[in-house]
């Protein structure tokens, strides 16, 4: 990930307001790198396609890592579409820790909601760090 720009939680709001939060974003890539030991090592890669507000509101391939994942959930069915970001995302980074929810739902939102039961924060990936590339394509 040496050309991905790390997030911080002063830069964080400001990510998400150039994505529109990724509002109806479309996840069209999860990549996972889980190996046994360094477990800082462990990736989530999310590849969204999004609209980039300032940039003419034109679509942007953007890819999101959490590295030194702990915690991930990507649910997979066929009564349920958890492609499309219908109530976009939300992320929270420190510098200790980044929490991606991928289905905060349209109340307040906390990162300590992600994973725990309830209707919202079904998909997630939670690490030491997240950052992004944002790319031109391709899209699919």
């Amino acid at each position: 990930m040496t050309t991905a720009t790390r997030l911080t939680g002063e830069d964080t709001a400001a990510f998400l307001e150039r994505f529109g939060h990724f509002e109806d974003g479309v996840i069209t890539g999860i990549r996972l790198h889980l190996p046994r030991s360094p477990l800082a090592d462990r990736t989530a890669t999310l590849d969204i396609q999004a609209v980039d507000v300032p940039r003419n509101a034109e679509w942007r391939l953007v890819r999101l890592t959490v590295g030194g994942v702990h915690a991930y959930r990507f649910p997979c069915s066929s009564d349920l579409s958890y492609f499309v970001l219908s109530d976009g995302l939300n992320l929270h980074c420190t510098p200790e820790s980044a929490v991606l929810d991928l289905d905060p739902g349209p109340d307040p939102w906390t990162p300590a909601q992600v994973g725990r039961p309830g209707p919202y924060s079904a998909q997630y990936a939670a690490g030491a760090w997240c950052g992004y590339e944002v790319l031109d394509g391709p899209f699919i």
